[in-house]
């Protein structure tokens, strides 16, 4: 059910990926995944390491390259929320937030496939899931799933700009996650 709901939103924003959208995506996204064992605004420092990326996207060079644009999207998202964290009132607060996106999988269809072989080219789909743990006691309070698909459909009829924006949905559904659980 949960994947219907993410592809039927997917399919019902068309082509673009405006803010609202966006954000009614990772809402209901958000709305379905696993709350942290601990609020986020209990620590003192937070930390975004690089991405770890499994060797099934690592083997394929296109992978990688997606890989990389998806880490910083993720970076564009989070960065600046975690400074925002950082810099208010610190009553209370310990330990430091380790943020560690883990890429399991990655598979976004090139324009060029859509505008050739339209739906036909498949589904793109990204499963990322997001690590959080205490530095300093290495205990894990969080390791949630983010899995989206672009419908093979509506990226047919965008010419792959569905597939496209996965992307932006992911590092938004991520944010959305951590300001949530602040």
């Amino acid at each position: 059910m949960k994947y219907l709901a993410a592809t039927l939103a997917l399919v019902l924003a068309g082509c673009a990926a405006n803010p609202e959208t966006v954000n009614s995506v990772a809402a209901n996204e958000v709305a379905q995944m696993r709350q942290t064992t601990r609020p986020l605004s209990t620590f003192a420092g937070y930390e975004l390491r690089p991405m770890v990326i499994s060797d099934a996207v690592q083997r394929d060079d296109a992978k990688v390259a997606q890989a990389n644009v998806l880490e910083q999207k993720l970076q564009e998202q989070i960065l600046p929320l975690l400074q925002q964290w950082k810099t208010s009132p610190a009553a209370d607060r310990s330990g430091t937030l380790v943020i560690e996106p883990q890429l399991a999988s990655l598979r976004i269809v090139s324009g060029g496939a859509r505008f050739f072989a339209g739906a036909w080219a498949g589904t793109s789909t990204i499963d990322l899931y997001l690590r959080l743990s205490d530095e300093d006691t290495s205990v894990v309070i969080a390791r949630s799933r983010i899995d989206l698909q672009s419908n093979a459909i509506a990226g047919g009829w965008s010419i792959g700009a569905t597939d496209r924006n996965l992307l932006e949905y992911i590092a938004a559904t991520a944010k959305r996650y951590l300001e949530h659980n602040y």
